[in-house]
């Protein structure tokens, strides 16, 4: 049976999300299972944003100048790799030398993804970002589960196992897609040197940076989110049910994303999402009995997939065509990367002190509220602006 290139890319999408659900919500557990200290696991964890904030910009260009698909194959072979060598030693050295290699390749997958998605639903409406994108959805919770039941019928290096075989898959997969159509452009439409065109836009660095702290506030809820189960109580099967059912609370979100923000428009959309985020960790932090936790996931498909639904849509309205690429990657170094930095640094530093991660959740629902309440000042100053330059 031939498959459409909409099916195609949701298969791809499926089997990513399949590896991501199997080891970055589990990886802090693990780590501190192997006896790392809070700093310690903060420093690890930190690898994949840093590599993501340095390399994935850069990564980009070189999707958008080489094609899509060579860089997928590339990436998805040699992140599958990197997966599978975690289970040769558990030093810290190594584990350290592992991630650098894994994050160089694993972070370029989602956001060519992300482009060809937008570059389909341009070329296709009948298709939307959300409506492709969430077949991820659908392989985190199908994963969630699987995960949670396997480490405890062996133990948490079995993440890796799933990881390995998810983006072999992937690999394997890529093959089959059709090679990219280059289009004619100039060398200086391709040059390194219109980066400083995307960085005079005062729209998407605003954007950028309240994403940043966003990311700052909300990473301990990707990372740490087994931690605070178990603080409370909880078995990594009932961890793999609330990772399952964020999954499945996602797909409602991605499938419904682009008529959401078509009725309310991008900004407003933007805003709820924020203070659905700053909502959620505020719960976390009042609920210490791990079962009554799984309902509050119920925001995650507010919280997350429609805000990052807008954001990407976001990004590809303020960047050119054939920076597409370019401009995804961007984003993903703002929330993956320099957010993600920052965040479990603060977790982990904050977590050497004693403090519980749900008392962390707390301090971080005040930083997203914050952030909410700037960007509903701006939007409010540019309102009142447009109306002085009508009258």
């Amino acid at each position: 049976m031939k498959l459409s290139e909409a099916n195609r890319l949701r298969i791809l999408y499926f089997l990513v999300f399949c590896c991501t659900a199997a080891w970055l919500p589990i990886f802090a557990d693990y780590l501190k299972g192997h006896g790392l200290s809070g700093i310690k696991i903060g420093f690890v964890l930190a690898i994949t944003p840093i590599l993501m904030f340095l390399i994935q910009p850069f990564y980009g260009m070189l999707a958008d100048r080489l094609g899509y698909k060579k860089c997928l194959i590339l990436s998805s072979g040699l992140a599958s790799i990197s997966y599978a060598l975690y289970l040769v030693d558990t030093s810290f050295i190594w584990i350290v030398f592992v991630t650098v290699f894994m994050s160089v390749f694993y972070n370029a997958l989602q956001p060519i993804l992300d482009s060809l998605s937008l570059r389909l639903a341009q070329n296709n409406p009948k298709f939307s970002y959300g409506t492709l994108r969430i077949a991820g959805a659908a392989g985190w919770a199908f994963t969630g589960i699987i995960t949670g039941q396997l480490i405890d019928a062996i133990n948490t290096t079995v993440i890796f196992l799933i990881s390995a075989i998810s983006l072999l898959l992937t690999f394997l997969f890529t093959l089959s897609l059709k090679a990219d159509k280059k289009e004619a452009s100039s060398e200086a439409t391709q040059s390194f040197q219109n980066m400083k065109d995307i960085f005079k836009n005062k729209t998407l660095l605003f954007l950028l940076t309240c994403v940043f702290l966003i990311s700052a506030g909300a990473s301990t809820i990707w990372y740490f989110y087994s931690i605070y189960m178990k603080e409370n109580g909880a078995s990594a099967s009932l961890v793999g049910y609330g990772l399952s059912f964020q999954g499945l609370c996602e797909l409602p979100l991605f499938y419904f994303s682009a008529k959401i923000i078509a009725r309310f428009g991008i900004k407003t959309t933007l805003l709820i999402t924020v203070f659905a985020t700053a909502v959620r960790l505020l719960l976390y932090s009042v609920v210490n009995n791990p079962k009554a936790a799984i309902p509050i996931e119920m925001l995650h498909g507010i919280s997350w997939s429609l805000f990052w639904v807008v954001c990407v849509e976001y990004v590809n309205k303020l960047v050119r065509e054939d920076w597409r690429v370019t401009g995804q990657s961007l984003l993903y170094a703002a929330y993956y990367g320099a957010g993600v930095i920052a965040g479990n640094f603060w977790t982990g530093y904050l977590s050497d002190t004693k403090m519980k991660i749900s008392e962390i959740f707390l301090l971080n629902a005040v930083i997203v509220a914050a952030v909410g309440i700037f960007i509903a000042l701006v939007m409010k100053r540019e309102k009142t602006n447009a109306v002085k330059i009508v009258t």
